[in-house]
């Protein structure tokens, strides 16, 4: 791990990265992956036998708010994420050792990109009631049923896929790694979104597609277990970028309220303008803090499963709230396209809804609440 002196260099190296790079480019683009993998970001808690780094949750969650605070393109950082905690990473954690040889190299190097193929269009909130199965004939899973608004979709190599497997009384899932060379596979066009334009989403169709027994991931019919973890993990990294963006549209406020006069003052001097700033800063430091108890959670190996599902609410609800009042702040400015918070409001309103919607994590809140005053 790197001492103090290490961390701030490598830190402003990421920021340069970014600033200078990542905001230029399209996601589609093979070489963009390439470059992220040499310069480390996709290996950032992969052990140093695959090409990673093996850097701590805690340096990871650092790293990733710099992102979401440099790179305004927002698209991009969620696909980015998307491949390293809902494809590699569980791959590095359930996946057999021939797995992990297969494919987590590949995809810290950027060579392959991964996608997680779960939501279906009559199973989003209720992911149990998919309908997409695996019927096991000789050595391979024959997997039939569709998979939609699955982020990376259209540019993916490689597929975190959950089926049913068993149509007992409690349907039982297993998790499998689809590879997009694998015969019966089709994948969808990019589905056009309000927000995260960067970030290609698309349908993924299986027709008696053939996947070995090898490519199960864990162990068959206990995919809910990797399920509920995956989430768990969507739910804390791939919501610290977004302290990263508040940061910088509070920042963008506070450079405008500064120059912006009216009545012969700036409007900053009001305190309209200037609590909406203060909110802002005070959602960014109570959701760092939240950040810091989840990762280093997870530097321990323990479970966030409680905590991630707050600091999903927590943050994609401050994130909005704050593009809102960034939108206010500018008045009519806000709302052209000339200046970039439209923008940010348009990609931050999906955040309430992927990794389960609000309602969802409120659900999960209150149950564990209520067993906790059981005992």
């Amino acid at each position: 791990n790197m001492n103090v002196m290490d961390d701030k260099l490598f830190y402003n190296e990421i920021k340069d990265f970014a600033r200078n790079y990542l905001d230029k480019q399209n996601i589609n683009e093979k070489h963009l992956w390439e470059r992220l993998g040499e310069f480390g970001i996709l290996g950032l808690s992969i052990d140093e036998k695959y090409g990673g780094l093996g850097e701590s949750y805690r340096t990871c969650a650092e790293i990733l708010e710099i992102l979401g605070y440099t790179c305004w393109n927002n698209g991009l950082i969620f696909s980015i994420n998307n491949h390293i905690w809902m494809a590699q990473n569980l791959i590095n954690l359930y996946g057999s050792t021939w797995l992990k040889n297969k494919y987590v190299g590949s995809m810290v190097a950027g060579e392959t990109i991964g996608a997680f193929a779960l939501t279906e269009p009559d199973a989003g909130s209720d992911p149990y009631s998919m309908k997409t199965s695996a019927i096991r004939v000789g050595d391979y899973y024959v997997i039939n049923g569709r998979k939609t608004f699955v982020s990376n979709g259209p540019i993916a190599d490689v597929f975190i896929v959950f089926a049913i497997t068993s149509q007992t009384e409690m349907k039982k899932i297993t998790a499998f790694v689809v590879d997009k060379t694998m015969p019966g596979i089709r994948i969808g066009k990019n589905i056009e979104k309000m927000g995260l334009e960067c970030s290609p989403t698309s349908d993924i169709c299986f027709e008696n597609c053939e996947v070995p027994v090898d490519n199960i991931l864990g162990k068959v019919d206990l995919g809910n277990n990797i399920l509920d973890a995956a989430l768990e993990w969507e739910r804390c990294f791939e919501f610290i970028p977004h302290i990263g963006s508040m940061k910088r549209i509070m920042e963008y406020c506070i450079k405008y309220s500064n120059e912006r006069k009216q009545f012969g003052k700036q409007i900053n001097e009001n305190q309209s303008i200037s609590h909406k700033i203060a909110n802002m800063s005070m959602k960014i430091e109570l959701a760092k803090n939240l950040m810091y108890r989840i990762v280093d959670l997870k530097d321990q190996g323990k479970s966030s499963y409680y905590e991630s599902s707050i600091f999903k609410v927590f943050v994609s609800e401050s994130y909005v709230e704050t593009c809102r009042d960034a939108i206010q702040i500018l008045g009519a400015y806000g709302y052209t396209k000339e200046y970039p918070v439209e923008k940010e409001l348009r990609d931050a309103i999906a955040s309430t809804i992927y990794s389960g919607t609000n309602e969802i994590q409120r659900n999960n809140i209150f149950s564990i609440e209520s067993i906790r005053n059981m005992v």
